[in-house]
């Protein structure tokens, strides 16, 4: 028979094993309390059984401890047990959701499109995840004990690694772009971003890098820089590089006192040739002169050649003399002026050159190539095709040069607006239409009204570019007025040269479909005087405008001397009275003579007649007895841009 007093000994050895395994557990587990409280527990319980035996075995004979030792303890190691397995419980719960969310952690990164690779402080490789053995072209367990690529001294550069190092060995995160060269050789960029992992003593335990593949990316933006820094049609240098190149060489030359000069070339009459025979052919011959003029810069090594837009280029040279620079412009002349051969058409093109020099005309790139362009203007004005800037230019002289050379510019970059002017219908007093009027918001000189630039317009050829803008940019405005209900018309002046262009009406037939608009909503005002100009070929143009269904106005009538001959020859529909007499009809007794003849004389051919320059109350109630057609001057209001039009027309008519 087992010896029962043995048994009871067994036990309390086991409960005295069970109290050092439970203080043994309390550094492993963090959770001191519960352990404690397990261990006090298991405690109380040897020493319960002890007492139990010795009183059992007459060693100790004291009623008192026996009793405390089987009801007092008994409670005690219940409520301890109690509590111990609470805590022990609430500590088995958090770790299943620490567990939990490792589980989670580990799938994010097991599954995640970046790859993540740890390493030791060491640069040991402990894990990767399966992205980042995909692009090594390599598994998991080739790759443990291994060190990282991008860590190496044959994939990256020495200083790039101490960076990297000395930045995540103080705890710190690392960010970079980094270029890895694969086993086929390819150059794979990645964004990889190296951060610590540290331990609950916050000590440095290993390191996390995760790489997002931005080789298409960086591709795309290696592109982007190239096309922002050259000219896609002819490969050049365009004018954002030539600013830099310029800057640098302008610093260069201060330096070693050497001249510098920059030369502005523009090709003479290209655009007669991009509008007859096409763009594609126009391109052709831009990349032939692109050609020659690389072929004689290239001759020394201190020229440097840029295409500024459209038909014109840009070169400076540098450490050259005066007679260097003239000798220099006169061989890209001949140069331009050789013969050239583009689909089976023989082109003799000829060229304007206007060149500065540094220091003597100007100290920085933007003045400098703003006197060759001042020079190059001026060779266009003049019978020189070379001219080199001249620093005594007064400065109007100088505006005009400006102005005049940047109206392409002005174009391309819509620094032109359109203001808009309403006419008024004096039947019933609504708004029946607007005169589009032009400004330019020059980034140097600010607002410039037309008077200012649509003559010098005209003397320097740009003219029907101009109209070209405003005819697309109007009648794009007049039908988004259209479509938010707004069905009124628009006037649009034109002057006798853009008569003369074979090109107005396809340009009108164009944006009229374009913009899905019936012809009759526009008008095209001409001015008596530029009418009287020009004869046939005017009418024949006038004729194939009105065809379109398209109003032909007379502007400033009255002004003129043979108003009733051509108004019975042109498809005029509309008559505007000069301003001039409006404005002194009430002070001058011929003037209104002139008001009244001239309503009752378009009104007896069948013409609808518009006063212009209202500027009191009392003149438009006369010009409504007098049986005027519309109205349009200060008085109504003054020319706005579209916004503020449009918000004056709403307020006008919600008082109607």
């Amino acid at each position: 028979m087992v010896n029962i007093t043995l048994l009871l000994w067994i036990s309390v050895l086991l409960q005295v094993a069970a109290v050092i395994m439970a203080l043994r557990l309390i550094p492993l587990t963090k959770k001191a309390l519960a352990w404690s409280l397990l261990s006090f527990a298991f405690f109380l319980m040897a020493s319960r059984r002890t007492l139990d035996l010795l009183l059992g075995e007459n060693l100790i004979d004291d009623p008192f401890i026996h009793t405390l030792s089987t009801r007092l303890v008994a409670l005690i190691i219940s409520l301890l047990l109690l509590l111990g397995i609470i805590l022990i419980k609430r500590i088995f719960v958090q770790q299943q959701r620490d567990a939990d969310q490792i589980k989670k952690l580990s799938l994010v990164i097991e599954q995640s499109p970046s790859a993540s690779v740890i390493f030791t402080p060491e640069a040991i490789i402990e894990y990767a995840n399966p992205k980042y053995c995909e692009i090594n072209h390599t598994s998991v367990s080739q790759l443990i004990g291994q060190t990282p690529l991008f860590l190496s001294s044959e994939q990256t550069p020495l200083s790039t690694l101490n960076k990297i190092w000395n930045k995540i060995k103080i705890g710190g995160v690392w960010k970079s772009e980094l270029c890895e060269t694969d086993a086929h050789g390819k150059h794979n960029w990645s964004r990889v971003i190296i951060s610590p992992i540290k331990d609950a003593k916050d000590v440095i335990t290993s390191y996390i890098a995760t790489f997002e593949d931005i080789t298409i990316e960086k591709q795309q933006r290696l592109t982007i820089k190239e096309l922002s820094l050259h000219d896609a049609l002819t490969q050049l240098p365009n004018k954002n590089y030539f600013n830099q190149s310029l800057q640098l060489a302008i610093k260069d030359a201060g330096c070693k006192s050497q001249q510098l000069s920059v030369l502005l070339l523009d090709i003479n009459n290209f655009k007669e040739i991009n509008n007859t025979l096409g763009h594609l052919t126009g391109d052709v011959i831009l990349r032939e002169i692109s050609n020659r003029l690389n072929y004689v810069a290239s001759q020394n090594a201190n020229h440097s050649l840029a295409r500024m837009g459209g038909d014109e280029f840009l070169l400076f040279t540098t450490d050259t003399t005066p007679e260097q620079t003239l000798d220099l412009a006169n061989q890209l002349k001949l140069a331009i002026q050789h013969p050239l051969y583009v689909e089976n058409r023989n082109f003799e093109l000829s060229v304007n050159i206007g060149y500065a020099s540094f220091p003597e005309h100007a100290k920085t790139a933007n003045e400098l190539i703003k006197c060759a362009d001042v020079a190059m203007y001026a060779a266009k004005a003049s019978s020189h095709s070379i001219v080199a800037y001249q620093s005594n230019l007064d400065d109007g002289k100088l505006k005009r040069l400006e102005l005049s050379s940047h109206f392409r510019q002005a174009a391309e970059e819509n620094e032109f607006i359109l203001y808009y002017q309403p006419q008024m219908d004096f039947s019933d007093k609504k708004i029946i239409g607007a005169e589009a009027l032009i400004r330019w918001l020059h980034p140097e000189y600010g607002m410039i009204p037309p008077d200012d630039f649509i003559q010098l317009a005209e003397q320097s050829g740009h003219i029907y570019m101009i109209t070209e803008w405003v005819i697309a940019n109007g009648l794009a405005q007049l039908s988004q007025w259209h479509k938010e209900g707004h069905k009124i018309e628009l006037s649009i002046n034109i002057s006798a040269t853009d008569i003369q262009n074979p090109e107005l009406v396809s340009l009108l037939e164009t944006e009229l479909i374009r913009n899905k608009l019936e012809p009759d909503f526009i008008t095209l005002e001409i001015t008596e005087n530029s009418l009287m100009l020009y004869n046939k070929q005017t009418i024949s143009a006038l004729i194939r405008i009105a065809e379109l269904g398209i109003n032909i106005s007379i502007d400033d009538f009255g002004t003129g001397y043979s108003s009733l001959q051509y108004l019975t020859k042109m498809p005029v529909s509309h008559i505007k009275i000069d301003k001039s007499f409006v404005m002194k009809m009430l002070d001058n007794d011929q003037d209104a003579i002139i008001v009244r003849s001239t309503i009752d004389m378009a009104h007896n051919l069948g013409l609808t007649i518009t006063a212009e320059g209202i500027e009191d109350e009392e003149t438009l109630e006369i010009l409504e007895i007098l049986r005027c057609d519309h109205a349009q001057g200060y008085h109504l209001a003054k020319p706005m841009n579209n916004q503020v039009f449009l918000s004056w027309l709403s307020h006008y008519n919600s008082r109607l």
